[in-house]
């Protein structure tokens, strides 16, 4: 009877593990030729497995984005959305930290609220970049990948999750001020607000900035829709398990 070797997703073949294992080793600073005598290959084998692991985390970079044609094919559009965040027209307000917040907490009102431009501005950049990184990353030869490419196409990427952060920091103190109006004996501080964040996190990813609206508008109704969603899950949970203890 004949052996049939047969790849099932999710388990890697000793040439997939290799590649990622050097890919790994390669990123951490070892040299392509140390590898390949480590391993007893080739450098051009080494190079190859070490591209291929490589296009392979490419492929997996979230790069879904709000595109805006109008924005991003304009003429001189890369100068323009990749410039500085703008200083405000106007000094923004510094938000007042509450009282009795625990020192995490407190440290979010540290980063300053961003204008109404800047936040335009950012939130344009942000899917910029993202649309920069998933076009090269349309145009990659999965055969022979470029290294100049890829190194492009991970550039971009990292510069979307820096204009992410600052998104998040600038955002995080309207998750706690929701948060606190929802605290009761079921829901603690710490875990609404936790809750909250990744409502936050899928907020920056759903906005669409050309709109014109203010992100934290929609950020709120998407903050206190996942409570309210949470809130009668819970509802529903305890209704459930009160017929069961009354059936037994």
């Amino acid at each position: 009877m004949q052996n049939s070797h047969h790849h099932f997703p999710g388990v890697e073949s000793p040439a997939e593990e290799l590649s990622v294992r050097l890919d790994r080793a390669f990123r951490d600073g070892q040299s392509v030729a140390s590898l390949a005598e480590a391993h007893a290959i080739s450098e051009s084998q080494a190079r190859r497995l070490i591209r291929r692991a490589r296009h392979e985390r490419i492929q997996e970079l979230d790069l879904d984005h709000m595109d805006n044609p109008a924005e991003f094919k304009r003429a001189g559009a890369a100068e323009k959305i990749l410039a500085p965040t703008p200083a405000p027209e106007r000094a923004v307000r510094k938000a007042r930290r509450p009282e009795g917040l625990p020192a995490y907490l407190a440290s979010l009102y540290e980063t300053p609220l961003l204008s109404r431009e800047q936040e335009r501005h950012m939130f344009r950049k942000y899917n910029y970049l993202k649309h920069r990184a998933a076009a090269l990353r349309d145009k990659l030869d999965p055969d022979r990948p470029k290294m100049k490419e890829m190194d492009e196409i991970e550039s971009l990427h990292q510069q979307a999750v820096e204009v992410k952060n600052h998104l998040i920091r600038a955002n995080l103190r309207l998750v706690v001020s929701i948060a606190k109006k929802y605290v009761s004996d079921h829901d603690a501080l710490f875990d609404l607000v936790s809750e909250g964040n990744m409502s936050l996190y899928r907020a920056i990813e759903k906005f669409d900035y050309s709109l014109g609206n203010k992100f934290s508008t929609y950020a709120t109704w998407a903050i206190k829709k996942n409570y309210a969603r949470a809130y009668n899950n819970r509802v529903r949970q305890e209704a459930r398990f009160r017929t069961s203890h009354d059936e037994a």
